[in-house]
């Protein structure tokens, strides 16, 4: 079922509590509605088919101006995803439509598979307009001199997402994911890089590896820069090494850095490092991007401006100290998602009963949800910090939150076979007022249940939102609390 209204549920910081989002349910009228002329599948090559929402127009469950079309995501959301920082929420379009206005849609589904549905796309199949434009969602850059030679061992071997390697660096690609599930056989293994580049949305440094064993190749592929460690051995006539420290001192990452502007050892390479403009100085763009691809993920933050990061003179075959601060500690608001077990339909948002159900003749009682469990621990980690769809359930399974029932809420169908007509009612609401239930209909109370089956990875950010997922179960159930006297009868079967 759809929800007509759909707010934003959050687990709070000591209680359950929600934040609202309208989303409207229009549906176009009898008379004015478009046709679907034309439906197809899309064969181009997928890799081509990455597209970003624009913000103009909102996501439906149909074309948006053909009759029974309900909003997915409302033109707000889409603007919010269009600027979304993580991977997950890139989208890849796989149908087209055509209506007898010359209208053109496109079906779009987002790669955490949470919005999924039909997107105006201009008035010609030829190229992506109106509510979406084609998307890079990764960009290949030039290896340097230092990553060319280098020699590299993973840093986190196992099965941890930190620790593998990918087709295609993560989520840049729909459905195209990991090249191994378990690394921990590589963890003496050295590999070499042969192509590096950016991902859009996140803006980190992955790489290409390949290991220097060719006759096994099995965990070849991308991996994110900073969960290499690089094992050549270093040169003092170009190089510099880095070692970032927390300020108790620990070291958490020591990297080999060639200096472009290196003529042997005790070379003075300082602009390779810093750069000063308006009498402030700050990291090299090219070294600080070294920096904080060592440190992307980890919650730690390094600044050139940070006067303790600051040399007078860098020399090759040095060693550079640098000091990491560590970042505020942030609470995350969780907003539950129902996860369609259907492909081609949306997830739906989950809403909190905070007050009475729903209007009669509603249709989204199964999306308002009771918890059995109040927030005791807050989702929280380090600013910056990324997190797993692991990180989440354990957080909502310690706080007894693996499942959430809705209110209960009662069918009333009048007819038999292809005839019958389903609606909804309110279970507070007395079923044998006139008008509600007729003679011949019949009644049952339902509730559906829902269980906690996974979490969308992401970043820990002020204010930010991350996105438990649940599945649905449809359950007979007796009368409710309010009106104990509705399962009495053979009214209810």
């Amino acid at each position: 079922m759809q929800s007509s209204l759909k707010k934003s549920l959050y687990l709070g910081l000591a209680a359950l509590s929600f934040a609202s989002v309208a989303a409207v349910s229009t549906t176009a009228s009898a008379k004015s509605a478009a046709k679907v002329t034309s439906d197809k599948v899309l064969t181009t090559d997928a890799t081509k088919r990455n597209v970003n929402l624009t913000g103009t127009n909102a996501i439906y469950t149909k074309p948006g101006t053909v009759k029974g079309a309900k909003v997915v995501a409302t033109t707000t959301t889409a603007k919010n995803l269009n600027k979304s920082t993580t991977s997950h929420e890139n989208f890849r379009a796989y149908r087209v439509a055509k209506t007898n206005r010359g209208s053109i849609y496109y079906k779009v589904v987002s790669y955490n598979k949470v919005y999924r549905g039909w997107v105006y796309g201009g008035k010609s199949a030829d190229t992506f307009a109106g509510g979406l434009t084609s998307y890079d969602t990764f960009k290949e850059g030039t290896l340097t001199a230092d990553q060319k030679t280098g020699t590299y061992k993973l840093a986190n071997p196992g099965k941890t997402a930190a620790g593998l390697t990918y087709k295609q660096p993560a989520w840049t690609q729909y459905k195209i994911g990991k090249t191994i599930a378990d690394t921990t056989a590589y963890k003496d293994a050295t590999f070499s890089v042969d192509k590096v580049g950016t991902r859009t949305r996140e803006g980190d440094t992955w790489v290409h590896v390949v290991n220097q064993n060719t006759a096994d190749t099995k965990a070849d592929g991308w991996i994110l820069l900073s969960n290499l460690t690089q094992t050549n051995a270093f040169n003092e006539q170009s190089q510099v090494k880095v070692s970032i420290k927390d300020t108790d001192g620990k070291t958490l990452k020591e990297f080999n850095y060639t200096a472009p502007d290196a003529k042997g050892k005790d070379s003075d390479v300082t602009s390779d490092f810093y750069t000063t403009a308006n009498n402030q100085t700050s990291f090299n763009p090219t070294f600080d991007k070294a920096v904080q691809a060592q440190v992307s993920g980890t919650g730690y933050t390094v600044a050139g401006t940070d006067t303790v990061n600051q040399s007078a003179k860098v020399l090759t075959g040095s060693t550079l100290n640098l000091v990491a601060r560590k970042g505020d500690t942030v609470s995350m608001k969780v907003q539950p998602w129902a996860v369609s077990a259907t492909p081609d339909e949306a997830g739906t948002q989950l809403t909190l009963k905070t007050t009475g159900n729903p209007a009669d003749g509603a249709t989204d009682y199964n999306t308002v949800v009771t918890a059995g469990a109040t927030m005791t621990t807050p989702f929280s980690g380090v600013e910056g910090q990324t997190f797993t769809s692991t990180d989440l359930v354990n957080n909502l399974t310690a706080n007894k939150l693996n499942t959430l029932t809705s209110v209960k809420y009662a069918k009333v169908v009048t007819g038999e076979g292809a005839t019958a007509k389903t609606t909804y009612v309110s279970p507070d609401t007395d079923v044998n007022t006139p008008g509600i239930v007729k003679d011949g209909d019949h009644v049952q109370l339902f509730q559906t249940v829902y269980t906690l089956s996974g979490g969308v990875p992401g970043t820990f950010a002020k204010g930010g939102t991350a996105q438990a997922l649940y599945t649905a179960n449809e359950v007979k159930t007796t009368a409710s609390a309010t009106n104990p006297d509705a399962g009495n009868g053979s009214l209810f079967g």
